[in-house]
C-alpha cells in the first residue's frame, strides 16, 4: 500500500503520429521501469510507431549512474521486444535528466531507437521525422 503512495501519475495522450505520456511525482527506480515498459505497451496499443515520455513533472531523488545504465539496458530490451519497433523520446529537464545522455549512450548501443531530449520541439522533430 506505502508503494501506491507513491506512483508517478501518467497523463497518456494520443497524437497523430506519436502517443505521449506526461509524468509526474517523485521519482524512484521502480517507476522509471514502470513508466518504460507502460510507454512502449501504449504505443502499441494505439498503433504507433513511436512515444514520447516527458518527465520534466518529476522531481525528487536524481538517478544514479547505475539507475540510467539499468533503464537504458531496459529500455533496449524493450525495444528488441516489442513488433513492430518503437521509437522513443525522452523529454525532461537535467540533471534528471544526465547532461551527457548517459542512459541515451547505453540504450542506442545496445540497438534502441531511443533519445533523451530537453527542448520538447527537438523530441517531436525527432520523433515524427522517422
Amino acid at each position: 500500500m506505502i508503494g501506491l503512495l507513491f506512483r508517478i501519475r501518467i497523463e497518456v495522450r494520443i497524437h497523430a503520429q506519436h502517443v505521449e505520456l506526461a509524468c509526474s511525482g517523485k521519482y524512484s527506480r521502480t517507476e522509471a521501469f514502470r513508466i518504460g515498459e507502460q510507454a512502449f505497451r501504449e504505443a502499441a496499443d494505439a498503433g504507433r510507431r513511436s512515444v514520447l515520455v516527458d518527465v520534466r513533472g518529476v522531481n525528487g531523488r536524481i538517478p544514479t549512474i547505475l539507475d540510467r545504465f539499468d533503464f537504458g539496458v531496459h529500455i533496449a530490451a524493450l525495444h528488441l521486444e516489442f513488433k513492430p519497433r518503437v521509437r522513443l523520446a525522452l523529454l525532461g529537464h537535467e540533471p534528471m535528466i544526465h547532461p551527457e545522455r548517459f542512459g541515451e549512450i547505453v540504450a542506442r548501443n545496445r540497438g534502441a531507437d531511443a533519445r533523451v531530449f530537453t527542448i520538447e520541439a527537438e523530441a517531436i522533430d525527432w520523433l515524427t521525422a522517422a
